[in-house]
């Protein structure tokens, strides 16, 4: 995991992608996060994985909610404290290592991994391994939410970017998302403990931006 991890911290280290995120801050929640918030409760404390800049973080943290967020890279982690230290809000941004999460067991309501994050864990048992980690920091019955890429819509309208399942929207780097159908993201779940609530297609902030495959569960 260590060289996957190192992969994904420079490109998330480097201009483009770091321009991308930018661009992001200050939007909204998407549509399909909207319809996911609707699950979780009143005041949840919210793990952030892969919070980037914090779009989702402070989207969630003005709905009420209390906000930790993490993330492997220092590039995005130290301009989205700055801007919470600027808009007084209260939320904790940590740099972790991007795999093992360090917080006591059953401590968070609800964990989520948006912005398709998941699909940068490469092999299959790191996907498990994150998976077990999120489900030891849940408390009873929390909530796990996670996105990917659609596989078929991919394959359908980028398949210049696709090699088999690996998405690479970037040029000139190793870095790529996993892409899924709901069927696989259900099993890897379903192989980790979790109650799969839904896994289904959900609208990004307009149809023409093409669909994003995200599950809900509890453990």
């Amino acid at each position: 995991m260590s060289n996957n991890i190192e992969i994904v911290k420079k490109l998330y280290s480097e201009e483009p992608a770091l321009k991308d995120m930018r661009d992001y801050t200050n939007k909204k929640l998407k549509i399909w996060e909207n319809e996911v918030v609707s699950h979780f409760s009143v005041k949840s404390w919210i793990l952030d994985i892969g919070c980037g800049m914090g779009r989702e973080a402070f989207c969630l943290y003005d709905r009420g909610f209390r906000i930790t967020a993490i993330d492997i890279s220092e590039k995005v982690i130290e301009p989205a404290k700055q801007f919470a230290l600027e808009s007084k809000r209260d939320i904790e941004f940590l740099l972790t290592d991007g795999l093992d999460l360090p917080f006591e067991s059953n401590t968070f309501d609800v964990v989520i991994m948006w912005s398709q994050t998941f699909g940068l864990f490469y092999e299959e048992e790191n996907k498990i391994h994150i998976l077990k980690e999120c489900s030891r920091v849940l408390k009873s019955n929390g909530i796990l939410s996670f996105s990917g890429h659609d596989k078929e819509f991919l394959k359908a309208k980028y398949s210049q970017y696709l090699d088999g399942k690996k998405f690479f929207p970037y040029a000139d780097t190793d870095c790529y998302w996993k892409a899924f159908t709901t069927d696989e993201m259900i099993d890897l779940a379903q192989k980790t403990g979790f109650s799969v609530v839904e896994c289904k297609r959900g609208i990004v902030y307009k149809e023409e931006d093409g669909p994003i495959l995200h599950c809900v569960c509890r453990k």
